[in-house]
């Protein structure tokens, strides 16, 4: 989703892009330094901000920038007009053409954005949880995609661009009308020909850029949304749900039924005699509390209930995102450094289980795999006490 929508920043609002340029250039001393005196001018009491890079896979961190850029215009664009008094030309022209990329469009499509990205933010950030469940995911794809369909109003573009025209002023950005356009001139290859075309690109008015780019991003995150949660995918994620021990629809057959047909198992193969099984094991003191521990009890009778033990089998290896996956090579990252370059890849992957189960790699007893080590290790000649 977060391709497309990118693709869509791209495609409607270019001067975006730009974004990254501004992080390059604060990475000067100077310039840095120019950046945050501007800040502490403009807004004494208030906290200085970094610009932020892009990110091309962290939905967050493109919010993290567009919001920087945001909060931080009105210093932009007073460090710019002062780095264009400096002697480097250099330095000079680039500070020249970003301060005429910043008009009033620019300001429009800023707050386009980071209204968007502010909405699903925290859907992002939740989908990240390690311990978030399906049925959850659901539910707040849900309500993230009605917020977002509501902000389709007049009204909201109304707010949209009383919030640009204000952000215009305080930044000392001129409307579009009252700036100086220059005139287009005819190129020498085409004298003494008939010109009917136009010679330059027609600039998009703010009022235009309702249609042209506030209501087509709005759609595309509409559709990407409900094309990843569809109905069909709510009722398999449902399903899930309702086979974890917890949860209060467990081992309803009304929300089992519609992720057995998805995988081609058929209603008279859900047996619901599981539940008396379950109460005997319940008399005999044994409780489950999570669907790893439901498949373990359902193990032994896997044969029994074939059907429903694949549905089990299905439920723990269907994950709401990838960030498990993403969490293990952000840890080989920080595993594999410099002094472990030498390593294998037997003893990296050790050390990577090691790291990735932290849980689990805190409760082992220290002791005891020193004593199993001296054991195994007859030959040794040092003696591990």
């Amino acid at each position: 989703m977060a391709d497309m929508i990118r693709k869509e920043i791209s495609d409607e609002v270019g001067e975006a892009e730009y974004f990254a340029v501004l992080v390059d250039e604060s990475k000067d001393i100077m310039v840095h330094d120019l950046f945050m005196k501007k800040q502490k001018e403009l807004e004494p009491t208030a906290q200085c901000v970094e610009l932020k890079k892009l990110s091309d896979t962290r939905w967050a961190c493109q919010y993290n920038a567009i919001w920087a850029v945001k909060k931080t215009l009105p210093a932009i664009l007073a460090t710019l007009r002062d780095i264009i008094g400096l002697s480097n030309p250099h330095r000079r022209t680039e500070a020249r053409a970003l301060s005429a990329i910043m008009d009033e469009t620019f300001v429009v499509h800023l707050i386009i954005f980071e209204d968007v990205f502010r909405t699903t933010k925290f859907m992002s950030d939740q989908l990240q949880s390690a311990t978030f469940d399906l049925e959850a995911a659901d539910d707040l794809a849900q309500s993230v995609t009605t917020a977002i369909s509501e902000k389709r109003t007049e009204d909201k573009w109304r707010e949209i661009r009383n919030e640009a025209e204000s952000l215009c002023v305080n930044a000392g950005i001129a409307p579009q009308m009252q700036r100086e356009r220059r005139r287009a001139q005819t190129s020498r290859h085409l004298e003494g020909f008939v010109v009917e075309a136009p010679l330059e690109r027609a600039r998009l008015d703010t009022d235009d850029l309702r249609t042209h780019s506030f209501y087509p991003v709005i759609d595309r995150l509409l559709m990407e949304m409900k094309s990843r949660f569809s109905t069909e995918t709510n009722e398999v994620l449902r399903g899930v749900s309702a086979l974890s021990p917890k949860h209060t629809s467990f081992l309803d057959k009304k929300m089992i039924l519609p992720m057995a047909r998805h995988y081609r198992i058929s209603e008279e193969n859900l047996s619901v005699q599981v539940r008396r099984l379950l109460q005997r094991k319940e008399e005999q003191g044994h409780t489950i509390t999570s669907t790893k521990e439901f498949l373990s009890l359902m193990r032994p009778y896997r044969d029994a209930f074939i059907d429903l033990y694949k549905l089990i089998c299905i439920s723990l290896t269907l994950p709401v995102t990838s960030v498990s996956c993403e969490r293990s090579f952000s840890c080989l990252r920080r595993l594999k450094n410099y002094l472990r370059n030498t390593s294998g890849d037997s003893r990296t992957s050790n050390l990577a289980l090691l790291a990735i189960n932290t849980v689990r790699t805190r409760a082992l007893d220290s002791d005891k795999i020193i004593d199993a080590f001296a054991l195994n290790q007859n030959n040794r000649r040092i003696v591990l006490l």
